[in-house]
């Protein structure tokens, strides 16, 4: 039985198994309760190494040949290389962004700030350390997508001791970078 109940779960849509769930948790009181206390477990579970390490994989995978190709001439206009080059930086950023914001509106904030801390160290890493041919031609992105996070961050409303472990890791990890991103931007943390 328990090998049939794997096999139909692998093969459960995403909307399937919510509504299996919510059925669940509808029902049964206890259900609901240690559904919530599971999900939320899981839902902590951010390691800002691991994201920084999956996006930077992610921006280092981005060929300089398909911004070539994306670039140019379309039926709607022109479409230069540094739009080409960004449109591909927000298909592998935005679903993490995203992520970051699902977090803010479940009010978990730890989560969300170490989501935070890790797409920083990624454009971080990006700027610092990639030999890519991708990244000339679109040399403000680290900083311009720094920015963005950290914007998106605040809109969450952190509380202090979040603001204060975002400091500390910016202090510890960015040697300066972060001082000199905001110097024209007008702002800090």
């Amino acid at each position: 039985m328990t090998r049939n109940l794997h096999k139909i779960i692998d093969q459960l849509s995403l909307e399937d198994a919510q509504a299996i769930l919510k059925s669940l948790a509808a029902g049964n009181r206890q259900l609901a309760d240690k559904i919530v206390e599971m999900a939320l477990t899981r839902l902590n579970q951010v390691d800002p190494e691991e994201i920084a390490s999956t996006l930077y994989a992610d921006l280092e995978s981005l060929a300089v040949e398909e911004v070539w190709d994306r670039a140019g001439a379309t039926r709607h206009g022109y479409v230069e290389t540094s739009e080409a080059a960004y449109q591909m930086i927000d298909e592998v950023f935005d679903p993490l962004l995203e992520k970051l914001q699902k977090y803010q509106k479940l009010g978990l904030s730890k989560p969300a700030t170490q989501m935070c801390m890790g797409l920083l160290k990624a454009f971080y890493l990006f700027e610092r350390e990639s030999k890519s041919a991708f990244k000339d031609e679109a040399t403000d992105a680290p900083g311009e997508y720094a920015r963005a996070i950290v914007k998106t961050w605040q809109e969450g409303l952190p509380g202090e001791a979040d603001k204060a472990d975002l400091k500390q890791f910016i202090t510890d990890e960015f040697d300066g970078w972060w001082t000199r991103l905001l110097k024209d931007a007008g702002g800090g943390l």
